[in-house]
């Protein structure tokens, strides 16, 4: 009577099929032919009651993507995209002794379907950040200083990838930094590029910062002084990407702040809100920075498991500051009463402005044509 065909019979079979030890040989030498290595994964298959064909190949792939066998692949096909070999057979044979070359002419490559299918080499949060095209470098080197970084260094470089801490670990680092310097700055710990275009050096150091609220404030006494003088402001300034970037409705108050010349109701509004909109402006630019860049990074490059594992990481890390930052804010708000207070103010102004206008001026701020439109 033939022996009953189970668990452990099953898993030696699909084990010890030689096409499974061929797959295993040519993912690495280190891996075929090791009968013990077989056998006590054998017992871990029996022991977990999966089933076991399954779990070899799988495990096949697994090896394969633990020791480059994918990078491999895609050097293969990056040479024959670029021509350097005619087909994947040659060309995995090129690559199994230059990869290196050709990787680096991928990435190197003026084509960005090209450059984007080498594995991912560089900045980890920099190369996010830099799909968010509404914060400028500095606000992104405050971003990274948030979050920290993980650079990873060619495959040629034989070297581990570099991982940097963040450098600003709570909200009142970022809104007001960590000591005053003077004439309005603050001394602020940042994580500092070598160049803006791949920052694939990062040093940690004290640097004199404007703060955040104060930068939240000259923005908003810019878009004032270009109100009072009816001075236009460029659709691609800063000034107009803060506007878009907060939830809060600056340009209207400063418009109502400046319709009485010389009232200071413009500068009171500032004094008021600063603050409020400060949180507001980093909650925005950090939910950007989580929601597009991280997603645009998975999308746009290849990464391999352990770094999809660390962009996930990061996106979380955005999301437990964020957490920080709207409690913040919300502290913020109790201060000013709640943020519909603020539009409560507006309303009450340009009722208390409309009553003591002519109607003549009003006719020229377009208060006059409000209720037909």
């Amino acid at each position: 009577m033939a022996p009953p065909i189970g668990p452990q019979f099953e898993a030696r079979r699909c084990l010890l099929d030689p096409g499974r030890f061929i797959a295993l040989e040519a993912v690495s030498p280190l891996l075929g032919g090791l009968t013990k290595w077989a056998k006590g994964l054998e017992t871990w298959i029996n022991n977990a009651r999966i089933n076991s064909c399954e779990t070899a190949t799988a495990l096949v792939s697994s090896a394969a993507e633990a020791t480059g066998y994918d990078s491999q692949r895609a050097c293969a096909k990056l040479a024959v995209t670029m021509g350097v070999e005619a087909d994947v057979d040659a060309a995995m044979r090129r690559c199994a002794s230059d990869s290196s070359s050709i990787l680096a002419s991928a990435r190197s490559n003026s084509d960005p379907n090209i450059a984007n299918q080498a594995p991912f080499v560089g900045n980890l949060t920099w190369k996010a950040l830099k799909t968010v095209d509404t914060l400028d470098d500095q606000a992104r080197e405050v971003v990274m200083s948030i979050l920290g970084t993980t650079i990873y260094h060619p495959p040629e470089s034989n070297r581990d990838p570099d991982s940097i801490g963040p450098s600003i670990t709570t909200v009142a680092q970022l809104l007001y930094g960590q000591s005053d310097a003077g004439g309005g700055n603050i001394n602020v710990q940042l994580l500092k590029c070598n160049n803006y275009t791949e920052c694939d050096v990062v040093t940690r150091g004290d640097s004199v910062h404007e703060p955040l609220v104060k930068k939240v404030e000259v923005l908003m006494r810019t878009i004032s002084d270009s109100i009072r003088t009816r001075a236009a402001i460029p659709n691609n300034s800063t000034a107009v990407g803060f506007v878009n970037s907060t939830s809060l409705p600056v340009w209207r108050m400063l418009s109502v702040g400046n319709t009485i010349p010389g009232s200071g109701l413009a500068d009171t509004m500032i004094g008021n809100y600063k603050e409020v909109i400060a949180a507001d402006y980093a909650f925005t630019f950090l939910s950007q920075f989580s929601n597009l860049g991280l997603a645009a990074l998975q999308k746009r490059f290849r990464l391999t498991k352990d770094q999809r594992e660390t962009a996930l990481e990061l996106r979380g890390d955005v999301q437990r500051f964020l957490n920080r930052l709207q409690q913040e804010q919300s502290n913020m708000y109790k201060k000013v009463a709640s943020v519909s207070t603020v539009a409560g103010d507006l309303e009450r102004l340009e009722r208390n402005l409309r009553s003591n206008m002519s109607a003549h001026v009003l006719d020229m701020l377009g208060y006059a044509h409000r209720g037909v439109q």
